[in-house]
Formats: C-alpha cells, structure tokens, sequence
C-alpha cells in the first residue's frame, strides 16, 4: 500500500513538472511577440563596425564561430551592412503526427539566423519570397529548402514560422511542420535547447571547472565554471517557463542575455525592471511591441510598410563611453562623485516629459531641445548612457551645443534620410555618432572651434548613415535567375 501511495505522489509529481514546460505553439508564440509583428517581415540592421553586437547575441546561445562567420559574410548582398533575423527551430521526436507536432512538451530548440540576398525590385527592402540565406550552428544553406533537406538536427518533426519569418494573424503565430530525416552529424557537439536544460540553468547546474591563463601573469590561473546549459538559458527559463522556480538569473545574467532580442547591447535597465515585477516576461514583450510599432509607423509613413528594420543604435557600455570622452576633462579627477541625470523613470518604453540633467552646478532640462528628438528615442537607457557621460565630461556651453547639434538632424536631416534610407533610426544613435564625429575630427573638444564646424559634422554624421544603407544602388542589381528579385555583391572589407 505504502509503494503503491508513493508511486502516485512520483507521478503526481512527474505530471506537475510536466504542466510547466510549455507546448511547441506556446513557446513558438513567445517568440513571435518577441522577434515579430504582425504580418510583417522584421529585420534587424547592424553596420559594418557592430559587429559586437552580432557576437554578444551568438555568444549568448553558445554558437560555434563559424556561424559568425557565415551571417556576417551575407553583408555582400547588402551593400556590406548585416541584415538578419533570428527565429527559432523547434524539433519533436516523441510524436509522428504532424499536427500533435505544436502540442509536444517534449522539443529540442535551436537558434536560426535569416539573412536577406534579394530584394524585391530596385531600391527597396526584400520579399518573402525572395531568395535568403539560413545559417544554423551546423550549416549555412541558400534557400529554405535546402536548409529542410540539410540541417544537422536530427530525425524526428520540425516546426517553425514559414520561411523563417514570425508572422501572426489575429495575434496567432503562423506555424509549419515537416517531417526531418536528417541524420545527426557524427563531428558535431549537439547541445540544443530543451526543458531539461533550462531547468538545469534554473538550478545553476556546474558541468565542471576550467582554469583560464592570465596573460599578464601566465603562472596565474582563474578558475572559471562552466554550466551544463548556455548563457542565455537562464533568461529563456524565466521568458518560456514562468512558473518554475528561477534561482540563478540575477539582473547582470537577465540584462546581458536580452541582448538576443532587443539588438542592443545595454539592457541593464530592462533587465532590473524585469526582475523588480517577479522576471514578468510582458516588460519584454511590450518594449519589443513598442519599438517594432514605432518602426511600422515610421515605414508606412515613408511608404514602405511591407518591411521592417530594426537599426542597432551603436551606443557601447558606459566605461567604453567614459574612456571616448574621459580626456576632455582634464580635472576629472579632482572631481569628488559623478553628475547623473535625475528624475528618471525607471520605464523602459518612454521618456518621461519632465527630464533634466545637472552638469557642472547647472540644470538642463531637455524638453528645450524639442519633442521630435523625444518621440525618436528607441532605448532610454542608451540615452541615458550618452547624457550622463557628456555630463561628466563636458562643459555646459559643449553639452548644450551637442544636444542642439542633435536636434538639428533629428528635426531637419532625419526625415530626408529614412526615405532615402528606408530604415528606422534613433535620436540616441545620431547623439552617439555626433560624438564620435568630434572625438575624431576636433580631439580638443574646443566649443569655439565645434561650433565653428557644426555644418561639416552635420554633413560628416549624414554621410555616415549613408553609408549604412543596406540596399544596393539600383543600377547595379541584376535580376535573379531563382527567384522574383534582384541583387548585387558588393566587396567586403
């Protein structure tokens, strides 16, 4: 009697687990709120110098370095900027009908990068059914079909968004499911994602220890553990399996992993709100809807509403920020504690309509550089980051000429470039890349000399953005023999 009552509480207890992991769709869904919208094609845009932010994205999931290597080769049919888009594979083996496929709790994920090769006639963003490269941790494939017939996954059902591309009807995510004989391959190292790994990053599984040499001091070892799970599987447990238990993903582990999602590398904010609200995973959701509908608003405007590209904003970590602006001051160090900017929101969505911010004794309130610059902040934190560095570093009169530098492209530049361009860009990027124009062309950050030159950093900064164009110069694509598009290869450098 007493076997037979504990034997019901182990299934009771099995089937409690179970109720936890979410179905294929569900999960799928996650993903869709996430990384698309609507019935659109989403793209995520980096130029040629972010690539770090494609590699702290790939180093999140553990991706071998050849994946990197692949997606960021595609540039050539971009006009050498990266244009991709990640989605989510999911494979069933427990099941061999094709329609229980989605309701499976029992899957293995895996990460798939979509990278754009046509477009869909001259001059403008790509067409679903134009050709795309797909590039997973095994293999990188020049169509949708031999990525089906060629993967590296393993027998059993495949079930994802068509094409690689989420689009959702009424708010349902459009699934497909197709049967996968691909036998494994025998040199690789499968490590998918599945419930049980996730669990483990839950519980801060250590696989075992490794010692890295110090190369300042080679006779000097730190040991370093290594999980049995990748780093972003403790952001994933709290996004797919709420009601588990989360014991391991503090706010540094939950902010560094987001960057797969959001295409930016600052996240510190999101991820403390986050954590504040119980890990609530709609925080995410929400941001991400809030942006992609800022895109789309954008994109029907300049009437290119069929494509959305989501720009990283380039804005590096605040000491990266410091060490660009830290020689202006030169008494920095006499300095006792830090400018920050106050009455902050902690909102990861919206600039608050009161800000202000207090550089050397005096307040800035911001509102007087206009409401256009307001409406066109993707990230506040990467504002944040921006002003509050200038802040410290700066003189009044340099930070005001800055943000009014900035208000002057964003009100008079801008317009003319996201039609040119056919991409979003943000208030925060065009601060970022002015202070890059400065650092570079007047390293003595002299005002009477900025101000002097303000029409040449104004025209330097527009023709950077420019040069970050991901579609071809219209008279030199070429129809192509596969599909209903066009392209052209550029050299990479």
């Amino acid at each position: 009697m007493g076997k037979n009552i504990s034997l019901q509480k182990m299934s009771a207890a099995k089937e409690k687990d179970e109720s936890l992991v979410p179905t294929v769709r569900e999960v799928q869904q996650k993903f869709a709120d996430l990384l698309g919208h609507n019935n659109e094609v989403t793209w995520d845009l980096l130029s040629a110098s972010q690539q770090h932010v494609l590699e702290a994205k790939l180093s999140q999931l553990h991706c071998h370095p050849r994946m990197l290597h692949w997606i960021w080769s595609n540039r050539m049919y971009s006009n050498g900027q990266c244009l991709s888009s990640l989605f989510f594979v999911m494979l069933v083996d427990n099941v061999y009908d094709l329609k229980m496929a989605e309701q499976s709790r029992s899957w293995r994920l895996y990460p798939v990068f979509r990278c754009r090769r046509c477009v869909d006639e001259t001059g403008k963003a790509s067409n679903i059914n134009c050709c795309m490269s797909y590039v997973t941790q095994y293999t990188t494939s020049n169509s949708w079909k031999v990525l089906l017939a060629h993967n590296g996954f393993g027998s059993g059902l495949l079930v994802t968004p068509d094409l690689g591309v989420y689009k959702q009807v009424d708010g349902q995510v459009e699934l497909k499911s197709y049967s996968n004989t691909e036998i494994l391959f025998p040199e690789k190292v499968d490590l998918p994602i599945t419930p049980e790994s996730l669990k483990k990053a839950s519980n801060m599984t250590i696989k075992h220890i490794k010692h890295q040499i110090q190369s300042e001091n080679p006779f000097f070892a730190i040991p370093i553990p290594v999980y049995e799970f990748c780093d972003c599987e403790k952001m994933l447990n709290v996004i797919l399996m709420p009601g588990s238990t989360q014991k391991s993903c503090d706010v540094a582990d939950l902010s560094d992993s987001l960057v797969i999602f959001t295409n930016n590398i600052n996240n510190s904010r999101l991820g403390a709100l986050m954590k504040s609200n119980n890990n609530d995973p709609s925080i995410l959701v929400n941001q991400q809807r809030a942006m992609w509908d800022k895109i789309a608003g954008e994109s029907i405007r300049i009437e290119d509403n069929v494509h959305l590209i989501r720009s990283g904003n380039g804005v590096p970590t605040k000491a990266k920020l410091d060490k660009i602006l830290q020689h202006v001051d030169s008494k920095r160090k006499q300095r006792k504690k830090r400018m920050e900017p106050k009455n902050r929101e902690n909102t990861p969505i919206a600039l608050p309509e009161m800000l202000s911010i207090r550089v050397k004794g005096e307040d800035i309130n911001l509102r007087e550089f206009g409401t256009v610059l307001k409406e066109h902040i993707a990230s506040l934190e990467s504002f944040d980051i921006l002003i509050s560095s200038m802040s410290e570093h700066l003189e009044v009169d340099t930070f005001k000429l800055i943000m009014q530098l900035t208000q002057t492209f964003v009100e008079n530049v801008r317009e003319e470039m996201c039609q040119i361009l056919k991409y979003y860009f943000s208030t925060e990027s065009i601060l970022y890349q002015i202070i890059l124009c400065i650092s570079k062309h007047h390293p003595n950050w002299n005002f009477n000399e900025i101000e002097e030159q303000s029409s040449n950093i104004l025209r330097r900064v527009r023709m950077f953005f420019a040069s970050t164009a991901p579609n071809s110069r219209t008279e030199f694509l070429k129809k192509c023999e596969y599909c209903v598009g066009y392209y052209d290869k550029c050299r990479l450098t």
